[in-house]
């Protein structure tokens, strides 16, 4: 008897899911699982935070399941093996599995346990359905053809959500967990507090319905402001994108949706804003599944003497550990790292500014600070954390001429002025304005520390190691493709002409549409 074994990983919904449509389809028999492998909740890069939200996704799953006459088996134990002696029982009990999942592109491990997987369906001569959770070229890393793939997939029609999914009620003689033996095995994650982000595809789908119906309105602007974002400016799905509780497909058309009802420009700015941040986050996924290194080692090996994982000398030890702990004495970099610690999520620039200070500023190599990032973000995604860490610290792109470098007090001064998300995570410094803060009269009172570095002079020397570091990659390119210097100077320029232009017209729209029109 046919049996479709149906393997849940980063792909936690019933909702637009390949394999469980195709899965479930023609009344088939169907057995959903999901296995608790001691890998990841020991993984050194995860976080309790993750786990529990993880946890809550798998419950909210298992409900859903029950509303259409099914459950969620737990297994427990080493994926391979586990999942090797599920396939044995099901053909000694007379079935003959077909097994169901999704690619997993976050980490070599999960690349790894998939083709052995793969390699042990085809030595039983059992089939194997390998699907797509989100769009993913799979056979090439072609950014000429990406772009136009990537729309046409996301247009595609929704894949259906079974009304009814048959399981049969089985015993197997391998580890299982109820989710009440779940939560007192685990309780230690169970236990972490969790108040602002909660798992699950029911979840998910509240959260999306909330950011279309209001919290989308000025989206464009107030994604780079932390006490608005906080508050719920950004559409807070990152960690569910990120253990697939709800598809990027799905967001994708209910924002052009709500969009095309819409009769105001500014707002359908701000939905077209946030639908080119999900084509941003999917972009990563891409290059990490081709290029799986790059969430370890640097993009070139001209960094490799200046940025590395090995321990840090006492003096850098110290600086990393008031980065850590939101010590330095610049509030907005302390703010957020408090937030971090505390929320599990900071939005996209505060990460970026937190992420070149400790690398520019305090010289303290990327794999450091990711790995810092990976043990308390939420919606911890290697794809982009670790490769936007090499952005940040200057690896990358080094064709241009320059990179970014953010002033914290300067930020502090466009994006918190009003000190909301200063007093909020630094009840030290509420009493004193932006100005005693910028000039330093806050300091006199000794509640909290004095700027552990000084930010020019850091910036400039460390600055310019970076930049001399960019100009050898750049120079070995360019005799690599054979390409002459002044070619590539006069085909930058053409290209610098082009975005000079597109900053001109959004520079253009920003004055007819002036954030004091929205407060």
């Amino acid at each position: 008897m046919r049996i479709h074994l149906l393997w849940f990983r980063r792909d936690l919904r019933l909702s637009d899911n390949e394999c469980v449509a195709l899965a479930a389809a023609n009344n088939a028999l169907v057995l959903p699982c999901f296995i608790i492998d001691p890998w990841f909740y020991t993984w050194a890069d995860v976080s309790a935070t993750r786990v529990k939200f993880l946890f809550e996704s798998l419950e909210d799953l298992d409900a859903n399941l029950r509303k259409r006459g099914s459950q969620l088996y737990l297994l427990e134990g080493d994926s391979v093996a586990a999942l090797q002696q599920l396939t044995r029982q099901l053909l000694q009990q007379g079935y003959n599995p077909k097994l169901f999942f999704n690619r997993d592109v976050q980490v070599e491990y999960g690349i790894k346990r998939d083709r052995s997987i793969i390699d042990f369906y085809r030595k039983l001569n059992l089939d194997c359905h390998l699907g797509l959770n989100n769009f993913l070229q799979v056979d090439a890393d072609n950014r000429d053809t990406w772009f136009k793939e990537y729309y046409t997939y996301q247009r595609q029609s929704i894949h259906p959500t079974p009304e009814l999914i048959y399981t049969p009620q089985l015993k197997l003689d391998i580890p299982q967990l109820s989710f009440t033996e779940l939560k007192h095995k685990y309780s230690q994650f169970w236990q972490v507090e969790n108040e602002y982000f909660c798992g699950g595809e029911t979840e998910a789908i509240a959260t999306l319905n909330s950011f279309l119906e209001c919290r989308f309105h000025g989206y464009h602007w107030k994604v780079s402001r932390p006490w608005l974002t906080q508050q719920g400016a950004t559409s807070h799905l990152s960690p569910h994108l990120a253990f697939g509780t709800i598809s990027t497909r799905s967001v994708y058309q209910r924002t052009k949706v709500r969009a095309a009802k819409l009769a105001d420009s500014k707002a359908e700015f701000a939905l077209k804003t946030f639908r080119d941040r999900l084509r941003w986050r999917d972009s990563f996924s891409q290059r990490l599944y081709h290029h799986p290194e790059i969430a370890y080692q640097n993009r070139y090996p001209e960094f490799d003497e200046w940025y590395h994982p090995a321990p840090l000398i006492p003096e850098k030890q110290e600086v990393f550990a008031a980065w850590q702990e939101g010590e330095t004495g610049f509030p907005l970099v302390d703010a957020s790292m408090r937030q971090l610690k505390t929320m599990g999520w900071m939005n996209f620039r505060m990460r970026a500014m937190c992420a070149t200070f400790l690398t520019i500023n305090c010289g303290v190599s990327w794999h450091h600070g990711a790995r810092h990032y990976m043990n308390y973000l939420i919606d911890g995604d290697l794809a982009i954390d670790n490769w936007q860490w090499q952005m940040q610290s200057g690896v990358t792109n080094p064709l241009s001429d320059t990179f970014r470098i953010y002033n914290p007090n300067k930020n502090l001064q466009e994006k918190d002025s009003d000190l909301k998300f200063i007093y909020y995570w630094i009840p030290e410094l509420r009493g004193y304005n932006l100005a005693e803060i910028l000039n330093g009269v806050h300091l006199n009172d000794g509640l909290y520390p004095a700027p552990i570095l000084n930010w020019s002079q850091t910036r400039g020397v460390n600055g310019k190691a970076v930049s001399d570091l960019r100009q050898k990659v750049k120079e070995r390119l360019l005799a690599e493709q054979g390409v002459e210097y002044e070619q590539a100077v006069a085909a930058k320029t053409t290209v610098d002409k082009y975005w000079q232009v597109k900053d001109r017209q959004y520079q253009e729209y920003k004055h007819q549409h002036s954030e004091s029109d929205e407060l």
